[in-house]
């Protein structure tokens, strides 16, 4: 019997390697190239594909043989999305910060040592910072990740800090010590800051997002070229963005005192 579970645990497993691997691939894939990656017997491969495929999750162009992710993810991706609450709750306040600012505006969660954008409210300037919702960076190289993995508990928090710490700019804290440094600030200041350690010429602020619980669930960010992030400007930026992330908690049931950046004192 426990032999039973843990082939249908490792099936399990390779399944949802194959769907990631489709989601995030950006192109359609080969028998071959899948079992490569995912690993595994070939026909055990061929055989989920199979199973996904009649379920949804996976389609074949007949003419190619290629494999792409389905229109069932979509679904149940859109879907999740949707009974998101928090991305409701957001809505107002975060079109209030881009009115504000005129930047381009995220609102992220946290996932396993990575921050992923469920909301973005596009720049109105000429030159912008491209982004998207879905994607993914290291919660380590900007704000908004800065933000929420300050938060974590301190086994997550060393978790990351301990494995490779990845360097996209010069600019890129890699340092465990560093960053341990610069994640105690972000609990202190109530606020995150990225210069270029992501990507170079683009910086970032974000601020935590609590629910009712206290608990840091979310985070709220402006994505910006450096060249409108300058000393002129940051004052202002941080404080909008710090208001904007409390008002999402308090609007969720979120802490009647929450901290205000840079100012020590509890907002009222």
């Amino acid at each position: 019997m426990e032999h039973r579970s843990n082939f249908g645990s490792a099936q399990l497993e390779r399944s949802l390697d194959i769907l990631e691997l489709l989601v995030r691939s950006g192109s359609p894939r080969r028998l071959a190239e899948i079992v490569d990656e995912v690993g595994g017997p070939k026909a055990t491969i061929h055989r989920l594909l199979t199973t996904l495929q009649t379920r949804g999750y996976v389609t074949q162009e007949p003419r190619t043989s290629l494999y792409s992710a389905g229109v069932r993810c979509f679904e149940l991706g859109s879907l999740w999305v949707q009974n998101l609450d928090l991305r409701a709750v957001a809505a107002p306040y975060l079109s209030t910060l881009n009115e504000q600012t005129g930047e381009t505006i995220h609102l992220a969660v946290y996932d396993h040592g990575d921050v992923v954008y469920v909301e973005k409210l596009e720049s109105r300037q000429p030159v912008v910072a491209k982004s998207y919702v879905g994607r993914r960076c290291p919660a380590t190289c900007v704000a908004t990740g800065r933000a929420l993995l300050a938060f974590e508990s301190q086994e997550e928090i060393e978790g990351v800090l301990s494995g490779p710490l990845p360097a996209y700019t010069e600019d890129s804290v890699t340092d465990p010590d560093a960053l341990s440094a610069l994640l105690a600030s972000v609990r202190a200041e109530g606020y995150a800051v990225n210069h270029g350690s992501y990507r170079e010429g683009v910086g970032g602020l974000a601020a935590p997002i609590r629910d009712h619980t206290g608990r840091v669930v979310a985070s709220v960010g402006i994505c910006l070229p450096e060249q409108r992030f300058g000393p002129d400007r940051f004052e202002a930026l941080r404080d909008r963005t710090v208001d904007a992330a409390v008002a999402v908690s308090r609007a969720m049931g979120g802490p009647a005192s929450l901290i205000t950046a840079g100012t020590g004192m509890h907002g009222g």
